[in-house]
């Protein structure tokens, strides 16, 4: 069992690593990460994720704005088709 996913029940006392105990049933408990911090396993930091690292992979300055003016694009038309949902449904 993972450090990160071990947890305390509080009534019990038993560790284990779901949301419920499987002893006494009860939902309440405490991660072990409380009061024993597990260290980083990563090596290396994480790579950002989606469009900033296809930004951070490209070279040359051109493509990166480039590519900036295309995920702002995609993002105008995002927010525009869910404001439309939401005005659809009565939110807006």
């Amino acid at each position: 069992m993972q450090l990160r996913k071990a947890r305390l029940c509080i009534d019990c006392e038993e560790i284990h690593d779901q949301w419920q105990c499987p002893i006494c049933a009860s939902e309440t408990f405490a991660f072990l990460t409380q009061w024993m911090p597990a260290p980083e396993r990563r090596q290396k930091p994480r790579l950002p994720s989606g469009h900033v690292a296809q930004l951070a992979a490209l070279g040359d300055d051109e493509d990166r704005e480039h590519a900036a003016v295309a995920f702002l694009n995609s993002l105008v038309r995002w927010t525009r088709r869910a404001r439309g949902h939401l005005e659809a449904i009565g939110i807006l």
